[in-house]
């Protein structure tokens, strides 16, 4: 029988190379740390089904113009496997001494047994050096067992070597760092030694697939080394939101571990433009809570990004977080400015807690209800007396301002209406609007009252009062001929859409009972029917030629009796 060696073929992957006999460096050569993953995994996943379900594990594959078998390229159960004795006791099931191959299969095998066998081989000094990574790999093993092995040969070896072994498994160690239940020992065992993780290494990971990018990134803060450019680089670049999120919290933590003051403002910077650019909703809440955790951004940063920022999360998480730090009442008057009437409203409960309680009347005539709503709390709890207040800015019409007119009747006083009722006649057109709803708000304007209002100069006390009568179709079609067009075209909005309302409320009404059957007709008398001389418009002319002719026909033929 003629036997040919295995040559350099893409049908032939390590895991099937090392199970036809080829040693570690044939199989795998000069592999990257995600090489001996991808090993590791696929073996495991091969062996797996006799150790644990005692089936043949069957695929295919489609190479060329058929379908090969998977085990035509390598039969799995030819591979080591557990072996129990006659007395109890049991060994892998491979030659003696084990090979290379066997001894990497071994250590990849789904059954912990077989994995701890040939960790046991080190004790005999049977274990060789090209398999290291994957006793790296087997540091993480879920088996107690194999784990301690594994770490065992770990220490003895690594305490004894030089440099460039730590060196050539600290990028492995990084990825296998990343298992998140036992990951953590090769995570501090190698690359935690100075200068184990190069360079040109963590720039690979970087580089590289999904899972080697997340575990560079976690190396590089981790250990501090310096990736600066990279990381920011993956957070403004990266397809992938988990990177992009990590990217930016590696960046926020190495500058601060840099500790220098152009770094860490030239860093704020980034990270302010990156919190605009940001397409992922949860990307820019999930660096934000970051920053605001780790101390990045100081009272300054925080109250900007509250009092400009473009998205509303952002305003209000950063006023809640500038509001908690301990220099927050210095930048109080930089929130009091702010656009959004959450942001105002915050900072002005947060006023009397600064021992500024004396600048609170002044928002009691602030645009947003919510911040007059605050304003007026705490006042309240100062024992303020908000009425009188009110009623002495709407005394004078030469200067009242609209919001003071409002005020006056969130204050819910129904006596105030007199102190109102001028105000209707006021030159302002904003205090006129405003003091129409302030006395519908009262409930002592009618809504008889309010057609005359529909004329008004302004458009702003013209659609108030279309507003307040969009209830009322019968005053609102007294109002189809007005001069105005602006009025006729709303006053036929506000019609149509209550004619659609009350269409809805009839449908969701019970259905009205059916009407009653009306009675049959009465028969026509017999004399009506034509007679046996007379042509029939029901009937063939030879139907009923003589007496008891009509008793032949089929019953659903003959004539009524």
């Amino acid at each position: 029988m003629t036997t040919y060696e295995l040559g350099p073929t893409k049908l032939y992957a390590p895991a099937e190379r090392l199970l036809h006999g080829k040693g570690v460096q044939s199989a795998l050569g000069a592999g990257e740390a995600e090489d001996w993953i991808r090993l590791d995994s696929r073996v495991h996943r091969a062996t797996s089904d006799k150790a644990f379900r005692g089936r043949r594990s069957t695929s295919w594959v489609r190479v060329g113009f058929r379908k090969v078998s998977a085990r035509e390229i390598a039969d799995w159960d030819l591979a080591p496997y557990w072996q129990e004795g006659p007395s109890g006791t049991g060994a892998p099931s491979w030659s003696l001494p084990p090979t290379e191959s066997e001894i990497a299969l071994g250590l990849c095998h789904g059954d912990p047994r077989v994995r701890a066998a040939a960790l046991a081989l080190e004790e005999s000094a049977e274990l060789p050096a090209s398999v290291l990574p994957l006793v790296l790999i087997r540091s993480a093993d879920t088996d107690e067992r194999v784990r301690t092995l594994a770490r065992t040969v770990l220490d003895r070896v690594l305490g004894d070597c030089d440099k460039p072994l730590p060196r050539q498994l600290a990028s492995l160690a990084v990825l296998v760092g990343m298992r998140r239940r036992f990951g953590a020992w090769a995570r501090g065992a190698v690359p935690g030694r100075p200068g184990a993780l190069s360079d040109e290494a963590l720039t690979h990971l970087l580089t590289s697939a999904r899972e080697s990018r997340l575990a560079g990134l976690t190396a590089a803060a981790m250990y501090g080394l310096p990736a600066m450019e990279q990381a920011w680089a993956l957070a403004e670049k990266d397809r992938d939101e988990g990177v992009r999120a990590l990217g930016v919290r590696t960046a926020i933590r190495l500058a601060l571990v840099s500790g220098e003051r152009a770094v860490l403002d030239d860093a704020r910077a980034r990270f302010s433009a990156h919190l605009d650019r940001e397409c992922a909703y949860g990307v820019r809440l999930n660096t934000f809570a970051s920053a605001v955790e780790t101390g990045f951004l100081t009272a300054d940063d925080l109250a900007t990004l509250a009092a400009t920022h473009r998205y509303r999360k952002i305003r209000r998480h950063a006023c809640a977080a500038v509001l908690a730090h301990p220099e927050g009442d210095a930048v109080l008057d930089r929130l009091l400015c702010a656009r959004d009437t959450f942001v105002r409203s915050a900072a002005v409960g947060r006023l009397r807690h600064a021992g500024r309680g004396d600048e609170l009347p002044r928002y009691l005539t602030d645009l947003s209800g919510r911040v007059r709503v605050t304003a007026c709390r705490e006042l309240l709890a100062e024992g303020y007396d908000l009425r009188a207040h009110y009623q002495t800015l709407c005394a004078d019409p030469a200067t009242v301002v609209p919001t003071a007119v409002l005020g006056l009747a969130e204050q819910g006083h129904p006596a105030d209406a007199a102190l109102l009722h001028p105000l209707l006649r006021h030159p302002h057109a904003g205090v006129r609007a405003r003091a129409l709803s302030a006395l519908r708000m009262l409930d002592v304007l009618p809504d008889d009252a309010l057609p005359p209002f529909a004329d008004d100069p302004d458009p702003g006390v013209r659609g108030t009062a279309l507003s307040a009568l969009r209830g009322t179709p019968c005053l609102l079609r007294g109002l189809l001929d007005s001069s105005r067009e602006d009025v006729r075209a709303r006053v036929e909005v506000l019609l149509e859409r209550d004619r659609v309302h009350r269409q809805g409320a009839c449908r969701r009404c019970p259905s009205p009972s059916p009407p009653p059957r009306r009675p049959r007709a009465a028969k026509l008398p017999a004399e009506s029917r034509p007679g046996p001389g007379r042509p029939s418009l029901t009937r063939p002319a030879s139907y009923g030629a003589g007496p008891g002719a009509g008793d032949s026909l089929p019953p659903w033929l003959r004539p009524p009796r």
